[in-house]
């Protein structure tokens, strides 16, 4: 939405909403896509798994750069979620 639609809530503070726009090496920098595994465990007749996933879909405490989530990807029982499309953010540059 163009700034000038935008209105402010009632009631609402904005005291805390960042007033300065960012460099746009931070931008670029922030826009980087980053990955987290998730670990699935061993249960009777499924053997355990690896999942990753876009930061965000779900929570992880460690971030991994791309070579590490392709290295993970990798891994025997390893798999790309399809709710977050890891697969997709992971696929070479056009």
């Amino acid at each position: 939405m163009p700034p000038a639609h935008a209105r402010p809530v009632p009631g609402v503070s904005y005291e805390h909403v960042p007033t300065r726009r960012l460099s746009s090496e931070a931008t670029s920098q922030e826009r980087l896509p980053a990955w987290t595994v998730q670990y699935l465990p061993h249960r009777p007749r499924h053997p355990g798994a690896t999942l990753l996933h876009v930061v965000g879909c779900t929570p992880s405490d460690r971030t991994l750069t791309r070579e590490e989530a392709l290295v993970a990807l990798r891994q025997p029982r390893a798999a790309a979620c399809i709710e977050c499309d890891a697969a997709r953010s992971l696929a070479p540059e056009q």
